[in-house]
């Protein structure tokens, strides 16, 4: 066993860095980091990486072999994957004797995650609970049925007055922020580029860009894996990030230019809940499926299937939930007859209606199926320019909306102000002693 500890040395040191406060689930504790009080979780994966940890030498799964330094070492790579500010983030890894009631200690391995303390967003998602003085009359279900299915703008809903008819579900300004932060958090699984920005004169470009990268799919967008924390600052909202990678897959494909010619670049994967299937018979099926919606047993995981995940987690964010298949009924209606009448933007609306229903990769017609690149990096700008949008509205909830980076520079300028004001103080003191000093003399 000393051997054994001789190299993961590292890892029993890493320990220190961390205070344990409470177990919240079972092999899930929230800890602190000792330097800074950053609160983190922790999660016991000794079971994942050893098939016995007591053998000697312990005899470990294949995820050991694959992450352990003494086997492929692949624990620095996964970390750099998932290092983003809208991923939830794998932070570190350690080891430790770990007793209970002053028991023999058992040997225990834990990944360190990002902590949301706000929860996830599927919290919100709950049915309001009924009230006896609430009408039991139902709804028609049949009632919309006569909205066509046109490609028509949908128009903005607030009124003059901007107190609208149909009352909203959550707020405008949230589902943006909800909105622009799984982009950019897709942007960087699916693209390699960790933003997109503007520079001084407005144009638009692609920041810390990764060139050799697998495009990836999440395969499991859904509100509980959406994670939320609280403002740190003067914000309204704090970070919004995408975890829970069970059903991660890489592609393998590269979608960027390759020579003279281009890469096969559709993204596509297995189903979720299949983790493998050949690369031709994921062709063949794509070519049956295509983008039928909903996603059928069996179809094909591409890029587009993210788009509608994400595309349905904001239709839901702008409908009351009536019951606890909030997002099965989303899906059992069209993005136009879910959106027709909330009480939302039309820009808002037309951009969930254009996740919901376009596809980069379809065939045209009398021409070749297109080859684009950067498509999430392209919808992750246009929704950025939809909250800017928004925020200029004239709105009164626009109005009033604080940003992340509003509140940041709002802090920048507070904490300027001070320091120049600890430096004028502190100039008149020395002032103060040298003009003693003076008249002294």
């Amino acid at each position: 066993m000393a051997a054994f500890k001789t190299v993961y040395f590292d890892y029993f040191d890493n320990a220190l860095n961390y205070e344990f406060i409470t177990e919240i689930a079972p092999d899930i504790w929230k800890i602190s980091r000792k330097r800074d009080r950053m609160e983190y979780l922790a999660q016991d994966v000794t079971d994942k990486l050893f098939v016995d940890i007591n053998s000697n030498p312990p005899e470990m799964t294949d995820y050991g072999r694959l992450l352990s330094p003494s086997g492929h070492n692949l624990i620095d790579s996964v970390k750099t994957v998932l290092n983003h500010p809208n991923l939830v983030c794998l932070v570190d890894c350690f080891a430790l004797q770990f007793s209970r009631s002053g028991r023999d200690g058992r040997e225990k391995w834990f990944a360190v995650w990002d902590y949301c303390d706000a929860g996830n967003l599927g919290n919100l998602f709950v049915p309001p609970q009924p009230r006896p003085q609430d009408s039991t009359i139902k709804p028609d279900p049949d009632s919309k049925d006569e909205i066509k299915q046109e490609d028509t703008e949908m128009k903005d809903a607030w009124s003059e007055l901007d107190k609208p008819e149909n009352p909203k579900f959550l707020s405008e300004s949230f589902c943006w922020h909800v909105l622009t932060s799984l982009l950019r958090a897709l942007t960087w699984l699916h693209d390699g580029v960790q933003d997109v920005m503007q520079d001084e004169d407005g144009m638009w470009y692609r920041a810390d860009e990764q060139t050799d990268w697998f495009p990836m799919l999440h395969r499991n967008i859904n509100p509980q894996n959406i994670f939320i924390g609280y403002p740190r600052r003067k914000e309204w909202y704090g970070p919004v990030k995408l975890g829970n990678y069970e059903h991660l897959f890489i592609s393998g494909h590269s979608q960027h230019e390759s020579g003279d010619k281009r890469a096969f670049s559709k993204v596509i994967g297995p189903p979720p809940g299949q983790e493998s299937a050949s690369l031709e018979d994921l062709i063949t099926s794509d070519t049956i499926d295509g983008s039928v919606y909903p996603h059928q047993p069996g179809q094909p995981y591409t890029l587009v299937s993210e788009y509608r995940a994400v595309g349905e987690i904001i239709q839901a964010m702008m409908i009351e939930p009536t019951g606890s298949r909030h997002i099965a009924q989303i899906q059992s209606q069209s993005a136009r007859v879910n959106l027709q009448d909330a009480n939302y933007s039309g820009r808002l609306k037309n951009f969930v209606v254009k996740l919901m229903e376009f596809d980069p990769w379809e065939e045209g017609v009398g021409r070749a199926p297109p080859n684009p690149t950067y498509v999430t990096s392209d919808l992750y700008r246009e929704a950025l320019e939809g909250a800017a949008w928004f925020k200029n509205t004239g709105n009164k909830e626009a109005d009033a909306y604080v940003t992340a980076r509003m509140a940041e520079v709002d802090d920048y300028i507070e904490n300027t102000a001070l320091r120049g004001v600890q430096l004028f103080d502190s100039f008149q003191n020395v002032q103060q002693i040298l003009d003693q000093f003076t008249v002294s003399s």
